[in-house]
């Protein structure tokens, strides 16, 4: 049974307005010109006094850098992290809570781009922006030294990344973590409407909607859009996390199930919880703990 922690989350994540958000479609775009008004959150004072924070304004797009005050712990990996909202919505303060425990948790730095986000600019634009991000950090730290993690959609864009790289033949990362990853645009798995009546976070019309926007003219089954349709041979090691009253769900398990029945495809850690929700993992609750603990054995194993 979840923690009473994890249920009371739960019961309150309909007032945080995201259901609402993506099951109305057609309010999506006035919504979107609110959120750009209001900006992303930005990382609390609590977070200020543990790190040092360099926020790079010369990409076009800011990226923040956490550097603990104390120093990097000597063989820490450096995280890029790559935060979710359907490639629609900013980083919230949930994301930078995550990133600063996990931090302090390895004594690692790490970068968080605010990339740009869809409609404004599509997949063709956004993934190489990223793609030049990841390349500067691993001439920076060696790519051997970084994991690349992200959650939602963060966590697709972390899978479709390393896709790229390797297509390229440039250096991959030492290891992937996807957090309740959005891995499929087109939203069409048959557990899906079911799931939807447990999911308090996400709707399928608004999946659609967001994946569409940032698809642009590619189609949603574009492994760039929806990375589970991408090949996964010659990937680093993954660690996935997934809840069985998420909507996307079905992603993770196909996922795993692609990795274990191709050939030179990586492993995949993969972490099931019973009854969580969308992200849980991001929450400083107990199944959100455990969770960090997992990620944090699965670094140091790199």
């Amino acid at each position: 049974m979840p923690s009473l922690s994890a249920r009371i989350v739960n019961l309150f994540l309909p007032m945080l307005g995201i259901k609402s958000f993506f099951s109305e479609p057609e309010k999506v775009a006035a919504r979107i010109r609110k959120m750009r008004e209001k900006g992303p959150d930005l990382p609390g004072k609590y977070i200020h006094r543990d790190f040092d924070i360099h926020v790079a304004h010369d990409r076009g797009y800011p990226v923040y850098t956490f550097t603990p005050k104390g120093g990097v712990t000597p063989g820490a990996p450096h995280i890029l992290y790559l935060h979710g909202g359907g490639y629609i919505m900013d980083v919230a303060s949930a994301h930078w809570g995550f990133v600063a425990r996990l931090c302090k948790a390895v004594g690692a730095s790490a970068t968080v781009p605010l990339y740009p986000l869809a409609p404004e600019s599509k997949a063709e634009k956004t993934l190489p922006k990223m793609q030049m991000l990841y390349q500067d950090l691993a001439a920076a730290h060696g790519a051997q030294n970084i994991t690349v993690m992200g959650d939602s959609a963060g966590g697709g864009m972390t899978l479709t990344l390393s896709q790229m790289l390797r297509d390229e033949g440039a250096p991959l990362p030492a290891q992937l973590v996807l957090l309740s990853p959005w891995l499929d645009a087109t939203g069409t798995h048959p557990m899906q409407p079911e799931l939807e009546k447990r999911d308090r976070m996400l709707a399928l019309v608004g999946l659609k909607e967001s994946g569409r926007m940032y698809a642009g003219n590619l189609p949603v089954t574009d492994p760039r859009v929806s990375p589970l349709f991408g090949d996964l041979h010659g990937l680093p090691p993954i660690q996935m996390f997934a809840g069985t009253w998420d909507i996307l769900l079905p992603d993770a398990r196909r996922l795993k199930e692609k990795a274990d029945t191709s050939d030179n495809a990586p492993t995949v850690e993969y972490h099931e919880y019973k009854d969580m929700f969308h992200v849980w993992m991001l929450l400083p609750i107990r199944e959100g703990k455990k969770a960090m603990r997992q990620i944090v054995e699965f670094m140091k194993r790199a």
